[in-house]
């Protein structure tokens, strides 16, 4: 009767399901995926074909690369608003800086405002503890403002789209995005950084309890900077 009495009771299905589901949660997500590919298919019948998904893989690929970063921020337990406006001020920089200036010199210079408002929000962030929704929204509206002003006074000048970029953004070889030879390395590199490296580690350890983080000597703003 003892042995009975302390036999472990079986799992039921649903708990074991849902418990795998909770463990992998790229699983559900995909699932549905594809149950909105079908309803798709299903309300109207033939737009689900080869060049359908090779236009929203395209269209989703910058969206991907963002939520990528994004997700390192959101690992912290933090938010990053200006996201957006960081990436539009980036691509309408180079758009104009191209015009006169060498592709690597627009470059450099699409890349400044973000490398100084990300490092705007992480000393804000991580050195004088403002809440980063606050931090990012406010970075935002500042680099609207900037934009609005910069265009201006580029405006006369125009704007134009390397080929090379061109080809990279919106082109496709046989059927498949040209962008993925731009996200496969980043997606690569960012779940390597995340997994293999320490810096991945802490942003896991202060996302998941800062004050036992900063216990075990982590220095705080040094990851969020």
């Amino acid at each position: 009767m003892t042995d009975i009495a302390t036999m472990p009771r079986p799992v039921s299905f649903g708990r074991r399901l849902k418990r795998f589901m909770a463990d992998r949660p790229l699983i559900p997500l995909i699932i549905l995926l594809i149950i909105l590919v079908v309803i798709l298919q299903i309300l109207r019948p033939g737009i689900v074909n080869e060049r359908w998904l090779a236009n929203t893989a395209k269209f989703a690929i910058p969206l991907a690369i963002l939520a990528g970063c994004q997700s390192m921020t959101m690992l912290t337990g933090g938010i990053d608003l200006s996201v957006g406006t960081v990436a539009t001020m980036s691509a309408f920089i180079m758009a104009t800086q191209i015009v006169n200036q060498d592709p690597a010199v627009a470059f450099l210079l699409a890349m400044l405002p973000a490398v100084l408002i990300g490092l705007v929000n992480g000393i804000g962030v991580g050195v004088f503890r403002v809440h980063p929704l606050i931090m990012t929204l406010g970075t935002s509206l500042i680099g609207t403002g900037f934009l609005q002003v910069y265009q201006r006074t580029v405006i006369a000048s125009g704007a134009k789209i390397p080929d090379f970029l061109n080809w990279l953004g919106t082109g496709l070889t046989y059927g498949f995005p040209n962008a993925l030879l731009l996200f496969v390395p980043v997606a690569v590199l960012i779940v390597f950084m995340l997994n293999r490296t320490g810096f991945g580690r802490l942003l896991y350890a202060v996302g998941d309890n800062e004050r036992a983080a900063r216990l075990s000597g982590v220095r705080y703003w040094q990851v969020i900077t």
